[in-house]
């Protein structure tokens, strides 16, 4: 099949998106080669390392679909794609992850892709690594595992919270990459507990958005529909607002949806159906739950940008390729990229989505 180069690809993106508002019509969508993971992966690592998409680990059902019974299967590969260069393929990169895992954080810096926390076939982790040019590095370990939560940079400092933490914590914990000697425990986030949030970081802040808590002996879901902002300087939490709701008014949680820090705005997407979402973990889903077509989940499609100065939100409805639950949104000039994730419930994505935003 013949690949056009990516700068011709993003030519066409560009002039479609410089006469275009935000809260105008879709962007157009455009595709890299896909991750080499045939039936691809959710919940992997990812970032950008200069101009190379580094991807780590994830999970799918290799064999029996999950809708039948069949058993998760989790990774340690990792893979990079250069999309600076005008041949676009992945290469295998020796250094793979210590164990095979998915659910956990990453945060790309010019060093490498930190890996954080996360889960594999043995249970949660706490470990943290760094994939380099030269290898896995080990940096210290989380003071406690951590699986589906998230991770940034606020400056220097590497900030870890929300997920499934022991006694269902809510503890924020901070590593100084300037000093990397040891993880400090910072407030806790207020309210329920939220796993599987998008946790996104500025300069001086960092900002979590969305998640649920699960109560097993209701059985009840909790999602939250909000979003808190923490304070480096003065250590203290706050409620910045609600999410944008859907379309049709229903409340927005962001539930295993992704986001990033880019031009000033916080940059959204992907995610469950809160309702849909909701009933399911209580048990009250259809008996065919498993095996409806993908559009009957519901999972978010909408791009939602947050100007923190302002407090305001933008929203643009229904772009193609972002409706994933486990994919990783990141940021790289004037695009986004969407990176795996699933479609539907146990079916595994392995497109890369492009998207095009107003700078």
């Amino acid at each position: 099949m013949t690949r056009r180069p990516l700068h011709l690809i993003l030519s066409l993106l560009l002039t479609y998106a410089a006469g275009t508002s935000l809260s105008a019509q879709p962007l157009r969508t455009a595709g890299l080669p896909d991750y080499p993971q045939p039936l691809g992966v959710s919940a992997p690592f990812a970032g950008f390392v200069g101009s190379k998409l580094v991807v780590a680990g994830g999970c799918n059902f290799p064999g029996k679909p999950a809708a039948e019974g069949g058993q998760k299967a989790y990774y340690a590969d990792a893979y990079a794609l250069d999309v600076a260069q005008d041949s676009l393929y992945w290469t295998p990169l020796p250094y793979p992850l210590p164990a095979p895992t998915a659910y956990g954080a990453a945060v790309a810096t010019p060093e490498g892709l930190i890996c954080l926390g996360g889960q594999g076939p043995d249970g949660p982790r706490s470990s943290v690594v760094w994939l380099k040019a030269d290898g896995c590095h080990s940096l210290p370990a989380l003071p406690t595992p951590i699986d589906n939560g998230g991770a940034a940079l606020c400056g220097s400092i590497l900030c870890a919270t929300g997920g499934n933490q022991p006694g269902d914590g809510k503890a924020l914990y901070a590593l100084d990459l300037d000093a990397p000697d040891g993880w400090r425990r910072l407030s806790d986030y207020p309210g329920p507990q939220r796993v599987q949030p998008v946790v996104i970081g500025t300069p001086d802040a960092l900002y979590v958005a969305g998640g649920y808590a699960f109560d097993a002996s209701g059985p009840a879901c909790t999602p939250s529909t909000d979003l808190l902002r923490y304070d480096l300087a003065t250590d203290t939490w706050n409620h910045a607002g609600s999410l944008p709701a859907e379309a049709d008014g229903t409340p927005r949680c962001l539930a295993g949806g992704s986001g990033v820090y880019a031009d000033g705005k916080l940059w959204m997407t992907g995610g469950v159906n809160l309702a849909i979402f909701r009933q399911a973990m209580e048990g009250r889903a259809p008996k065919d739950y498993m095996t409806k077509p993908v559009a009957w989940y519901r999972f978010n499609d909408d791009l939602l940008a947050y100007d923190p100065a302002a407090g305001t939100w933008q929203t643009i409805a229904d772009v193609p390729g972002l409706a994933r639950a486990g994919g990783v949104l990141l940021a790289r000039g004037s695009l986004l990229y969407m990176v795996c994730g699933e479609t539907k419930p146990g079916i595994r994505s392995p497109q890369i989505t492009v998207v095009s935003r107003q700078r």
